[in-house]
């Protein structure tokens, strides 16, 4: 049965007309000034340093990379020997929010581990070439810090799909890659090819007209199906073991789950994690769902590499 917290969180979401807002930037997408103003008034609700409830427990370290702030989270007294690596949701163009970095802390804590939020470079004034070469500079720092085989990727939705896209180029370019991965509700597919006409009134976040808008500033002149945005289209052999969340709910799940059989295809680990009655993104949301969905994260990350 559905939580309480859960329904009052739809609610809430409902009534702040977050998926409205979203997909006001699509109407926009040709109008450089009235995107970037959209844009600029969505991103008042980021959360682009770490909270003072983080810093207060964590040793909290900036680290520049290609003029990106990397931040780094230690455990004060008790620094942990791998590290996990996040990039945050909200469509390459906001984000990271509050409820990330709680649910990172969790799971870093839970496992004895130090955590890194990246602030990749993002759309419109970055795209998607940018953004996984900065992202791949990134991981490379903290490889060198922690060891091949110690660091864990978590990607949540748009950052669920940057992980994809970096664990592949990793792969290209004979690099060490992650001990495994984490992705919740990754975008794997920013043209939304298969139909959810059934799901899109059910999702209380996200709406067709956001996703392929997103996709297509992102992709600047690569295109959306390219393989950087849309790593569904990507050869997905041979890449570090993948537990993927998707709730039954979000209209991202069609694409997701064939993704994920892509992977399996290909031999490539891929475990689908499959929230019934959930939302888009639900293991960072502060509800019994979503703490349960952290408890399984915590017990992957235990038992990865």
């Amino acid at each position: 049965m559905t939580s309480i917290r859960c329904r009052a969180a739809k609610l809430f979401v409902k009534m702040i007309g977050l998926k409205r807002r979203l997909a006001s930037v699509a109407e926009v997408e040709g109008d450089a000034v009235a995107l970037e103003k959209w844009v600029s008034k969505l991103r008042r609700t980021d959360r682009r340093r770490p909270s003072l409830a983080i810093r207060r427990t964590w040793e909290t370290e900036p680290l520049d990379c290609d003029g990106n702030v990397l931040y780094v989270m230690t455990r004060r007294g008790a620094p942990g020997d791998r590290v996990l690596m996040y990039l945050h949701g909200g469509g390459y163009m906001f984000g990271p929010f509050g409820t990330e970095w709680a649910a990172m802390r969790r799971v870093a804590a839970a496992t004895e581990s130090d955590f890194a939020m990246f602030m990749y470079p993002r759309a419109p004034e970055n795209d998607a070439r940018t953004t996984l070469e900065a992202t791949s500079s990134a991981y490379e720092l903290l490889t060198q810090r922690y060891g091949d085989g110690n660091v864990v990727l978590v990607g949540t939705s748009a950052g669920g799909g940057l992980a994809v896209a970096l664990m592949v180029s990793l792969r290209d370019a004979g690099r060490p890659p992650p001990a495994c991965s984490v992705l919740w509700s990754p975008g794997v597919d920013m043209t939304l090819q298969d139909d959810v006409s059934d799901l899109e009134s059910g999702d209380v976040m996200l709406s067709v007209a956001h996703v392929r808008s997103a996709g297509r500033i992102y992709a600047g002149d690569l295109g959306p199906n390219h393989q950087i945005v849309s790593p569904i289209n990507a050869d997905l052999s041979r890449l570090p073991t993948m537990h993927v969340f998707v709730a039954d709910s979000e209209i991202l799940r069609p694409s997701i789950e064939s993704f994920a059989a892509r992977a399996r295809e290909a031999r490539t680990e891929a475990h689908l994690v499959l929230g019934e009655d959930a939302q888009h993104t639900w293991p960072a949301a502060p509800t019994p769902e979503g703490r349960r969905a952290l408890d399984q994260v915590v017990g992957i990350v235990r038992g990865c590499g």
